[in-house]
């Protein structure tokens, strides 16, 4: 009967606990996508908000619009200039600006991500650690970031030899969502082997 109950309530646990995390993370990005839209909607006349009875529904919307039109207006020549110099004389200079837009630009699969790119870096024992590229200016040492599962953007920062680090063909989602997994599935995603013509030039 012990067994029964033993075995019924972890088989359980096992179902409902990652259901209720699943639940957690969907309210907390609904709350961050709110905290998002609130200063375009500070910007909008109070009767076209409140047109919108569903505050969900009012940041998605919000957020979409003001996508649509700032990449709209990326492809006219003078505001794509007047935006560059913008972000290199005030933007760029706000700490956490560029390593943040370089990992939306890697989340969304964006053409023009240069950082975070999946490597693995070579140790003197012949073990590999996974890690993302954050910074490569062409000198000796690569800045890389060697993530802590399961925080899969969270780790330690590390400057390697540039002959130990091994960029990898797979996308950041695919490489964040294994390591997310405590690495499962990563290692079916590998070649056997890294060739020589994937370190770093």
């Amino acid at each position: 009967m012990w067994k029964f109950v033993k075995t019924t309530l972890f088989g359980g646990l096992g179902i409902l606990l990652p259901l209720l995390l699943f639940v957690i993370l969907i309210k907390e990005f609904v709350e961050l996508l709110i905290g998002l839209a609130t200063p375009i909607a500070d910007l909008l006349p109070p009767k076209l908000i409140e047109s919108v009875p569903e505050t969900e529904i009012l940041a998605v919307l919000l957020i979409v619009a003001a996508s649509l039109i700032l990449g709209v207006l990326s492809m006219v020549p003078v505001a794509r200039k007047a935006g560059e110099a913008f972000e290199r004389g005030i933007l760029s200079k706000v700490p956490v600006y560029l390593p943040l837009k370089g990992l939306l630009q890697a989340l969304l699969g964006s053409d023009q991500a240069e950082k975070f790119q999946p490597a693995f870096v070579s140790n003197d024992d012949g073990c590999m650690e996974p890690c993302y590229i954050v910074e490569d200016v062409g000198r000796p040492r690569v800045l890389v970031l060697v993530p802590w599962t399961p925080a899969s953007f969270a780790g330690s920062l590390k400057l390697i030899p540039r002959e130990r680090v091994h960029p990898i063909d797979l996308t950041f989602d695919e490489f964040s969502l294994a390591i997310g997994h405590f690495g499962v599935g990563l290692h079916s995603m590998l070649p056997d082997e890294l060739p020589e013509s994937k370190q770093l030039s």
